[in-house]
Order: structure tokens, then sequence, then C-alpha cells
């Protein structure tokens, strides 16, 4: 007979099957623990050795920062020795970071000498920081200086296509004064700040003649060569001026600021009514104005020839 609550082969498998599931799901939860616990130590190895990679990454940076800095005008080429010894670096580390900047073309090992210099790559990237210097930020200063000298209006104009366009102003305090603004925008041929922001480009041998905003076949032969000469002037004598060209009654001087290139980066020019700034009073302030211009270059990161320099009128 069968028995009424049968225990069979079946039973005892479903009863097996059952708490085999039972005993899994119970093993789960401390399994997905478990897993966690070591996610969580991977987690911490890791954040210690980014840690620490990034320590020695910034450690080796700076290193290398320090060398680059070594070098100056005075001693522009050095030894391993010489730099491990300044920088308190052991002659190997130091060997390993100029290979890296050597191979990136931050220095140049002249192997004859065994000394570094620095490469080339540094200059071009020094062309790029000079480039983004900002004129009209640099001429500020100085030209409040020159306008509480001189009490005529100052202006900083830089050269756009064929024109040149004032980027900072500052007004005389007289009651007649000579009125500009920003953005305003003169032919290059026509103004002093104009011609001498042509007159640097003919200094360079540049094209300044398709800049004048005449065709070749309007310019008569005499005119082109006297603006030439007209530009040559300005470039011996160190500034350019107007007197009742470009507007009637309005007289005015200018003076190229340069940037590290030799070119011109902006003219700075002096302008005023012509019964007031007249002949004697433009010769008076035209050394102030070079001496501006010059100041403002140098903010620039230029370093100026002495012929630049020592011309005055």
């Amino acid at each position: 007979m069968l028995p009424t609550d049968p225990v069979g082969p079946d039973s005892c498998v479903r009863l097996n099957t059952a708490n085999t599931t039972t005993h899994r799901d119970d093993l789960r939860p401390a399994r997905r623990r478990f897993g966690m616990v070591r996610v969580a130590e991977s987690e911490v190895q890791l954040h210690s050795m980014h840690r620490k990679g990034t320590a020695s990454t910034h450690q080796s940076l700076q290193r290398a920062i320090a060398i680059l800095r070594e070098f100056s005008e005075l001693e522009p080429a050095l030894t391993v020795t010489e730099m491990s010894r300044r920088l308190g670096l052991h002659k190997s580390t130091v060997s390993r970071i100029l290979a890296t900047l050597h191979d990136e073309g931050m220095v140049w090992h002249d192997a004859d000498t065994g000394r570094y210099s620095l490469g080339m790559a540094v200059v071009e990237m020094a062309g790029v920081a000079l480039g983004q210097i900002d004129v009209r930020a640099a001429a500020m200063s100085h030209i409040e200086r020159l306008v509480a000298d001189v009490n005529e209006t100052i202006t900083v104009a830089v050269r756009r296509g064929q024109e040149a366009v004032t980027v900072a102003h500052l007004p005389s305090t007289h009651p007649i004064r000579h009125v500009v603004w920003i953005g305003r925008r003169i032919p290059l041929r026509t103004a002093a700040a104009g011609r001498v922001l042509l007159a640097a480009m003919h200094s360079r041998g540049e094209d300044w003649q398709a800049l004048v905003g005449i065709s070749e076949d309007d310019r008569p032969a005499e005119w082109t060569t006297t603006l030439a000469a007209d530009l040559t002037a300005i470039i011996k004598r160190g500034y350019g001026e107007e007197s009742d060209e470009f507007e009637i009654g309005t007289s005015a001087i200018a003076a190229p600021v340069f940037d590290h290139t030799g070119a011109a980066a902006a003219a700075i020019s002096i302008s005023g009514p012509s019964a007031r700034f007249d002949s004697g009073a433009r010769n008076a302030a035209a050394p102030l104005l070079i001496e501006t211009a010059n100041n403002v270059a140098t903010d620039l990161g230029v370093r100026l020839p002495a012929e630049l320099t020592s011309t005055r009128p």
C-alpha cells in the first residue's frame, strides 16, 4: 500500500532541489559582499597607484621646468654636471630629463662640448606667447603718462588690411582738442600713424605698395617715389608727421611700437589742433613719443636694437 503522505524519490529530489536552491540563495549575498570588498580593495589600490603616478609626473615636470630655467643670456649653454650641481639633482636624473627634452626639440645638444642649450621648440612657443600679448593693455599706463606730459590726444592704432584702426586713446583736457574713438579707421597712406606702419614694412623689405589703397595703374610713378622717400625719412627720424592732411586743422606725429619680430605691432600718435600743435610743439613732443613707444615695446618683451633707441630728433 502506498503511504498517504509519500516520501519517494521524486519528493526527495524536490526537497533536495529546494534545499540546494535555498543554500545557494543564502550564499549569494555573502558572495556579493565578498565581491564588493575585493572591488573596493582594487579601487583603493588603483587610486593609490594613480596618486603615486600623478605625484611622480608632477615632480618630473617641475624638474624639467627647473632645468629649462637654468639657461640664461649669460649662460646659454650648460653641461649635465653644471645643472646637476645647481639643482641638487643626481646627474642621471638630469641626463634622463634632458634626453626627453632633446627628443621634443626643447633643448639642443652639442656633441663636441657636451653642452645643452635651448632648442627651437622653445623659440616657437615663445613666439606664440609674445604674439598673444595685448598691445593695448601694455600701452595704457605709458600713454597715460604721455597725455599728462603733452596734454594732446593720444591714440594707439594697429594695421588691419589697408587701414590703421584705433584700439586705444586718451583725450586732451583742452576744450578744443582732436576727437578720436575706438574702431576709427583711416587709410594707411593719409595719416602719420598709417605711414609709420607702412614705413616699418618698407624697412623690412615687405610689399607696402599693395596697401596704399590705390591700384598700381592709378599710381603716378612720382607719387610712389615721393611716398617711398617719406617712409625712408620716417625710418631715419624715428617718427612720422602730418599737418592738415587727413583732417584740415589737425596735426599729428606718430611712432612705431615694434614687436619681437621687428615688425610694427602698433603706432602711437599725438594729435591736436594745428594752431596749437604746431611745428615747434611737435618737435618738442617727438622725443617723449618715441620714448613711450619704446617703453611699450619693452613691456611686450622686445629688446630693441641700439639704433632704435638712440635716434632722437
